[in-house]
């Protein structure tokens, strides 16, 4: 046997005929440093710039607050104002139109700054600090995928996180989530425990995976991004919480608003000649707020601060983790939020806010007040009015979607009690979304990837505030900054800031520019651009270069129900006479792929049982709280709810035989956003027509279940008597055959 070895493409050994004549070789494993930083990224969804204790809000955060006692608070942080272009950019260190994500991801205009998911050939935070040796962990609200009904390369655990627990999409119910994603896998949850709350179990799993990763990897360093879908709606809260509240905000709007800018002043966050930015028109002074509603709008906001407050208990058990751990002193953490205080509730607030979704007008308010002991509560989806807003966005005018200053600037605190020598310092320099990833790779010594999913990784945008963390003297590492949402626009350069606001629905109005000149007005309240006219043009071309460079055009300024329908032709609903068959036994049918096919059009829905005269239970459900329908069997009838964003509506029972039978609801769209629908019991009769109105469209979270009613339900009293209600008998399959749409309807056109 001749004594000759041999190399092997990658191998660094050689190879022989034995193992004696052989040389064995390993590839190098990737790792941290000894001794690198955890990295924590806490999130929050609109949340404004005053909403905490230690940015002056009256809500209790004690162990927010410590963060930034331990660390630093920035008072000139600004984000994209809105969810996920925020998050794209967090996530990336890159403005959020170049990583096509410049509005929400559920929806695809067909343009490249807008598809909705962020390229691949843009490395997140999670890719790189995995590469670099850190566990990377993924809680909560995702929102940065248009596909959240099948696995896909923009899920969470294909764009850099180890585990991942959360939903992916835009919003959910705290007390029933309606999709809960476990890596890869939907959770199969068919009812929530009694005392469940969306935040709990939030930080449950966090600190979950923290002790597994420590149990496997002591000294491995994790990046953990927490982000809860708190304060975003619906506003709904424990009741532990909620008692905490009670009263607290009695004084209204304006004085609330008052005491915060006061205790920005004392903390020494703002100016001392700050003023407050004027009331927004569409807000009445709270002396003016009728006597019989003033009761619901405060429930409002102390359902709100509630929920703030549970953040914060849940922030304190993470900080107790991490010091169990002995490990608080060498964790980033970072706390900031997506967007400001949000005025999607309008002037009275909403109980069912979401009709805006549907393209419906808000309840009026007399409907509201009579179920106003709802609010904070699973059984709706409210909103606060907006001069609650307003307070959260203390100083600053404008909201969430807008580029004033309310919404796109917001609290930012990083903590590092190891790398930080002034704890408790407030920062004045100017900082960015885009400016969070570059800073936590050179805090952490993680190299940025220089190839992403196999090709040439772009560039982060965003610039490192490591200098700034470090000195107080330290200048802001850049300049300038772009902001566009929903056609509004803004662009900040040197102290200077142009804001165009848009009327949402109308014509693009390109000359509604205001400008301001924050050395002198921090709260954007005084409009110069008579003043300095060279200024704001120079600051207006600046807009429409980046604009272009970053593939922010086309703006889209449509109302809510284009924009949030906005579908690309595979999406679209199918054309009349479609059949889809679906059968029981799997998980919850996502709504996108039930919505296009009863969406404001006539439908009908067949089910297929062998009933006995004993079973009873739930043969389909669509939707929940906030809309949809429920057709179940109870006392021998067939039985039908439908709720129509709040609308209310029940079709006559009929008797329904043991047996074979097929059983259903036809509906009938019949424009104008009525319908009408009548049951089918099996026995080759119909019921009477009645009333069905509003027609269903999105803005509901649950899709399809067939034989019970999983998580939410659409018919509240239904489900306090019998939970998920399974059905007693056999179900074969259910078939939802699509009819015409309204004339009017949206779709009607393609």
């Amino acid at each position: 046997m001749t004594d000759d070895t041999r190399s092997h493409p990658g191998f660094g050994g050689r190879i022989g005929r034995t193992r004696e004549q052989s040389e064995a070789w390993w590839p190098p494993v990737a790792g941290a440093p000894p001794g690198s930083p955890n990295v924590v990224v806490i999130y929050m969804d609109d949340m404004g710039w005053a909403d905490v204790g230690c940015y002056g809000s009256e809500i209790e955060t004690p162990n927010i607050d410590a963060l930034a006692a331990r660390g630093l608070r920035f008072n000139h942080y600004t984000t994209h104002p809105i969810c996920s272009p925020a998050r794209a950019a967090l996530l990336t260190g890159r403005n959020a139109h170049s990583v096509a994500t410049g509005w929400l991801s559920n929806n695809n205009p067909g343009f490249p700054g807008y598809s909705g998911d962020i390229p691949l050939a843009a490395p997140t935070l999670a890719e790189t600090l995995r590469a670099a040796g850190w566990a990377t962990i993924g809680i909560g609200k995702w929102h940065n995928a248009t596909n959240g009904a099948t696995p896909n390369a923009h899920w969470p655990t294909a764009r850099g996180f180890d585990r991942f627990y959360g939903f992916l999409e835009g919003e959910t119910s705290y007390f029933f989530p309606a999709r809960i994603v476990h890596n890869n896998i939907v959770a199969p949850i068919d009812q929530y425990p009694a005392d469940y709350y969306a935040t709990d179990d939030w930080t449950d799993h966090a600190i979950r995976f923290v002790r597994e990763v420590r149990n496997e990897r002591p000294a491995q360093p994790f990046f953990l991004y927490l982000a809860y879908n708190a304060v975003h709606g619906p506003l709904q809260a424990k009741d532990v919480d909620l008692a905490k509240y009670r009263g607290r905000y009695d004084a209204g709007w304006d004085a609330l608003r008052a005491a915060r800018l006061a205790r920005q002043k004392a903390l020494g966050l703002v100016p001392a000649d700050t003023a407050l930015s004027p009331r927004d028109p569409s807000v009445p002074a709270w002396d003016d707020v009728p006597d019989d509603q003033r009761a619901m709008f405060v429930r409002h906001m102390e359902t709100y601060a509630a929920m703030l407050d549970c953040v914060d208990q849940n922030v304190g058990r993470l900080t107790d983790l991490l010091r169990e751990l002995g490990e608080l002193d060498n964790t980033i953490v970072v706390f900031s939020s997506d967007n400001g205080g949000t005025s999607s509730g309008g002037p009275t607030g909403a109980l069912w806010f979401n009709r805006r979704f549907a393209g419906l007008a808000p309840l009026p308010v007399e409907s509201d007040l009579e179920r106003q002991d709802w609010i904070g509560t699973g059984r709706t989806a409210a909103l606060y009015p907006m001069g609650w807003g307003q307070v959260s966005n203390t100083p600053f005018p404008s909201y969430k979607t807008y580029t004033g200053g309310g919404g796109r600037r917001v609290s930012f605190i990083v903590s590092w009690p190891k790398g930080i020598t002034d704890a408790g310092a407030v920062r004045t320099q100017f900082a960015h979304v885009t400016d969070v990833m570059p800073t936590l790779l050179e805090l952490t010594g993680a190299p940025p990837l220089t190839v992403s999913h196999g090709e040439p990784a772009w560039p982060m945008q965003g610039a490192s505030l490591a200098s700034v963390m470090r000195s107080v003297e330290a200048p802001a590492p850049r300049t300038e900054q772009y902001y566009e949402c929903w056609a509004n626009r803004a662009y900040w350069r040197d102290g200077w800031i142009a804001v165009s606001l848009q009327k949402r629905g109308g014509e693009i109005d390109f000359d509604s520019w205001t400008l301001h000149h924050q050395p002198s007005d921090f709260s954007e309240s005084v409009d110069v651009a008579a003043e300095h006219p060279e200024v704001l043009r120079s600051l207006v071309e600046a807009f429409d270069a980046a604009a272009w460079a970053n593939t922010v055009y086309p703006l889209d300024n449509r109302a809510p129900i284009q924009k949030f329908n906005q579908l690309p032709p595979h999406q679209r609903p199918p054309a009349a006479g479609n059949r889809r068959r679906f059968v029981p036994g799997g998980q919850t049918v996502h709504r996108g792929t039930i919505v296009p096919l009863i969406t404001d059009r006539s439908f009908r829905i067949e089910v297929r049982i062998e009933h006995g005269a004993r079973d009873a239970g739930v043969l389909f459900a669509i939707g929940e709280v906030i809309g949809g329908m429920v057709l179940w069997v109870e006392d021998g009838a067939l039985r039908f709810l439908y709720n129509g964003f709040g609308e209310f509506s029940e079709l006559a029972a009929r008797p329904l035989a043991a047996g074979a039978r097929t059983v259903g609801l036809e509906y009938e769209a019949l424009g104008g956003r009525r319908g009408r629908g009548r049951l089918f019991a099996g026995d080759g009769t119909h019921g009477e027509w009645g009333g069905l109105s509003p027609s269903l469209m999105m803005g509901f979270h649950e899709g399809l279940d067939i034989g019970l009613e999983r998580r939410a339900p659409v018919n509240w009293p239904l489900w306090e008597q019998h939970g998920a209600y399974r059905y007693g008998g056999t179900i074969h399959d259910l078939t939802i055959e699509s009819g015409a749409f309204a004339p009017d309807a949206p779709h009607a056109k393609g």
